[in-house]
């Protein structure tokens, strides 16, 4: 029983604790020189909160009626108590800035207006102008690479071209080389063929004269024997 009557007085405690926003202050000025500030809050009766908040830089002329104009951060955990972050170098200088936490279990709280940006930027801050920055940035990153992406393919197909005409001139040279070659070798051939069929004449010849040299010291050798 006395369990339970702990858990209800907690679970009680915890749904009426409300968010207290204790930074920043009412004489509180951030920096504007890209420095980082932190923003904490505490429950207002030293409980545990409980769900996430969300929290957001508010401005306007007229301190009941604050406009939004940045998410700092979304989701938190409303117990981290505390969240940091760097104010854009471009906010414009005003004296009328409040934090609003928006809690999921008690709605909005707002903290004292303060200073904050750069004196000299008088135009309305818009969120958005960083976001666009960055996917200027982005595109023009993603063109630069398919530029250079585009340059190199073409690189390697002058290579690849110059490197077939290269091997087409090999192949065609050795193809000369080798019909030379082959010319040689047929001309070698004939003029072999040449030489063997005049040395075979050669000796035919020889062999002829021969023939009729013993026939003639025959034919003198019987007219001897007859005078006798």
């Amino acid at each position: 029983m006395k369990l339970t009557i702990t858990a209800l007085a907690t679970l009680l405690s915890s749904v009426l604790a409300t968010v207290y926003i204790n930074n920043p202050v009412a004489d509180t000025v951030w920096p504007h020189d890209g420095s980082p500030v932190t923003i904490t809050w505490i429950s207002s009766d030293d409980s545990l909160l409980t769900g996430t908040v969300i929290v957001q830089l508010m401005d306007g002329e007229d301190a009941n009626n604050l406009l939004p104009i940045l998410t700092i951060a979304s989701g938190v955990s409303a117990d981290k108590k505390s969240v940091t972050f760097t104010p854009p170098k471009d906010l414009p200088g005003s004296t009328n800035y409040a934090v609003r936490i928006t809690s999921s279990v008690d709605g909005p709280h707002y903290s004292h207006t303060f200073t904050a940006g750069d004196s000299s930027i008088t135009q309305p801050f818009s969120s958005s102008s960083s976001k666009t920055s960055s996917e200027t940035d982005n595109s023009s990153s993603s063109t630069k690479k398919t530029s250079d992406s585009s340059d190199e393919e073409q690189t390697d197909k002058s290579s690849k071209e110059e490197d077939t005409e290269s091997s087409e001139e090999d192949s065609e040279s050795e193809t000369h080389s080798s019909e030379e070659e082959s010319s040689s070798k047929e001309s070698e051939s004939e003029s072999k063929s040449k030489s063997e069929s005049k040395h075979s004449s050669s000796e035919t010849s020889g062999a002829g004269c021969s023939s009729v040299v013993v026939g003639g010291l025959v034919g003198a050798a019987a007219v001897v024997a007859a005078l006798f």
